[in-house]
């Protein structure tokens, strides 16, 4: 055999065997497999992320609550008008009336399945009440424990929707009563970290 021959011999296994290698990466890299640099760059970003969570994850979790229970509150609103559509005032309404008028869907299973109560989103138990704003029981009002950062937070959009607010007996806003954010901390925090929000739905 002369060496040109040898030659051929030796170079083809290892030619054989770099094919194989890059048809096994190529077959990873199509059945989504990352490579030892990309996995890297994941994990990565992913403990960045997780320590950016870490670092500030109170005040992203108030956001969310805040975000969660406004949303609520405004489908209260809702629930109670349409419940109530056909009352000359709100005086014959109670609680349970109104869940079983279908009021409070929006809580799901934080209704009593007997429709006596309803929990809030912080484990405090919702009310209702009728009230008086202007004529003899032409209110009803919610109230609804909340934390006091929560209070903060979802004070200014709750005035959108109803007609009086009040946080822990003070009014913050009203047909009378102009908002104002300082009334709004300094009520919110009057009680430590839970805060009760009066929020009065009228027809007009």
């Amino acid at each position: 055999m002369t060496n040109e021959n040898t030659q051929a011999v030796q170079i083809d296994p290892i030619k054989e065997r770099r094919a194989r290698i890059l048809k096994i990466a190529r077959a990873k890299k199509q059945s989504g497999e990352l490579s030892m640099i990309e996995a890297g760059a994941v994990m990565a970003g992913a403990a960045l992320l997780a320590l950016a969570v870490y670092a500030g994850g109170k005040y992203v979790l108030d956001l969310i609550h805040s975000s969660q229970f406004k949303s609520e509150a405004q489908m209260f609103h809702t629930g109670i008008l349409n419940a109530t559509q056909n009352d000359a005032d709100f005086s014959s309404e109670t609680l349970t009336v109104l869940a079983q008028n279908h009021a409070f869907d929006s809580a799901g299973s934080r209704v009593a399945s007997d429709k006596s109560a309803v929990k809030g989103m912080f484990n405090g138990t919702v009310t209702a009440a009728v009230g008086t704003l202007v004529t003899s029981n032409d209110s009803l009002i919610l109230t609804y424990p909340v934390t006091s950062t929560v209070c903060s937070l979802s004070a200014a959009a709750l005035i959108t929707v109803y007609t009086q607010v009040t946080v822990n007996g003070t009014t913050i806003f009203s047909p009378t009563v102009t908002f104002n954010p300082q009334t709004v901390a300094t009520a919110c925090a009057s009680n430590g970290a839970m805060a009760s929000m009066g929020l009065w739905t009228t027809r007009t």
